[in-house]
């Protein structure tokens, strides 16, 4: 399946938090082999999150940190401001194939512990049987 690393992310977040929910077996071993996947593919993005930074953000000579505008705003090293917000869309776009396990609707459609979020976040693993 191909998934945007934005998306990856996003199931990552998703699955990380659903781990802590009591579940049935099968659904607990779907999401653990899941999880391990995603992982995989969240460091190599993490990486690259990391280079994109040295690359477009100033850094404080004093603290050796990241310049920040406002709160969770970070300031873009001058005259990249363009290419820094087209380099942020295409990583976020960027997809990658994985191997998931699908996670079939038996399995999760009696359980009250999904949140319209999260099955927003995992509807390409939702398999609706027939």
């Amino acid at each position: 399946m191909k998934l945007s690393f934005g998306k990856v992310v996003d199931m990552l977040n998703v699955c990380k938090e659903l781990k802590e929910v009591r579940m049935p077996f099968k659904l607990s071993l779907i999401l653990a082999k899941n999880i391990k996947t995603l992982e995989l593919e969240n460091d190599f993005y993490i990486e690259r999150e990391r280079e994109f930074a040295m690359k477009y953000l100033e850094i404080d000579n004093e603290t050796g940190q990241f310049k920040m505008i406002s709160d969770g705003i970070f300031k873009i090293k001058e005259g990249l401001e363009d290419e820094c917000r087209e380099a942020r869309e295409e990583l976020n776009k960027f997809e990658v194939e994985l191997n998931l396990h699908k996670i079939p609707m038996s399995l999760i459609e009696n359980m009250d512990c999904f949140t319209p979020e999260h099955l927003m976040a995992l509807e390409e693993l939702i398999a609706e049987e027939e």
